[in-house]
């Protein structure tokens, strides 16, 4: 399971704002917020939509961290 610190990040090098990651995801933006800020808990069905969203655009998620496999290429 990818971490919520993992989702931050994955964001970060993306470029993507909470609410560009709600959208792509269908994921609401408020639970993507309150994961990552650590109010809340998320289903594993949401974060897995999450993870393949983020997965998709290029990020692959190793050992607790992020690597932009897309970034790296250029």
């Amino acid at each position: 399971m990818i971490l919520r610190q993992q989702i931050t990040a994955a964001r970060g090098l993306l470029g993507w704002s909470r609410q560009k990651l709600a959208d792509k995801s269908g994921v609401s933006l408020r639970t993507v917020a309150r994961f990552e800020g650590g109010e809340g808990d998320i289903t594993s069905a949401k974060l897995a939509r999450l993870e393949a969203t983020l997965h998709k655009a290029g990020i692959e998620f190793i050992d607790g961290g992020v690597l932009a496999t897309q970034l790296k290429q250029r």
